[in-house]
C-alpha cells in the first residue's frame, strides 16, 4: 500500500501488530534529538501472498515490513544494524526464514537486500508494483 494520504493498518492499529503480538517486533533508529531516521518492523509471514502460497511455514517465516531509512542517513551502516536487530530477534523467537517482498521503484532497495544475503524467489508481473519476493535462512542461535 503506497497510499500518502492513508495510513497502514499496520501502523493505525500498532499495538495490535508490533507491541501485543507474540513474536512481532519494531524498531527504530533515532538522532540524539529523537528524530526517527529509520525503522523496520516483522512479525509472523501471515500468507496473503497466493502467489507465495505453500512457500512458508507461517509459524516459522518472519516478513520484514516497514524498512526505511531517511535518505541523508543512508549508507552509513542504519539499515545494517537495523536488520541486526530483527534477525536477533527472529532467533529469539525461533523463525527459520527472514522474508520481505519490495518493489524495484524502490530506490536502492533491491541492491540493498541482495548484498544482504536475500535471495530472489519470485518476480510477479503485477503492473504498476512488480512485486519481487525475497528472503534468507536465519542461523540458529547456538547455546
Amino acid at each position: 500500500m503506497m497510499e500518502k494520504n492513508q495510513v497502514p493498518v499496520d501502523l493505525l492499529h500498532f499495538n495490535e501488530y508490533y507491541v501485543q503480538a507474540k513474536g512481532a517486533a519494531f524498531f527504530a533508529a533515532v538522532t540524539e534529538n529523537q528524530q526517527v531516521i529509520g525503522t523496520i518492523g516483522l512479525y509472523a509471514y501471515d500468507g496473503r501472498f497466493h502467489a507465495l502460497k505453500k512457500r512458508y511455514e507461517h509459524k516459522t517465516a518472519a516478513e520484514i515490513v516497514k524498512c526505511y531509512v531517511d535518505p541523508a542517513y543512508r549508507r552509513l551502516g542504519i539499515g545494517q544494524q537495523l536488520l541486526k536487530a530483527v534477525e536477533q530477534f527472529a532467533q529469539s523467537h525461533f523463525y527459520d526464514t527472514l522474508y520481505l517482498h519490495t518493489h524495484p521503484f524502490l530506490p536502492g532497495a533491491i541492491p540493498f537486500w541482495t548484498s544482504q544475503d536475500f535471495i530472489e524467489r519470485l518476480a510477479e508481473q503485477d503492473e504498476p508494483w512488480n512485486t519481487l519476493h525475497m528472503d534468507r535462512k536465519i542461523q540458529p542461535v547456538v547455546m
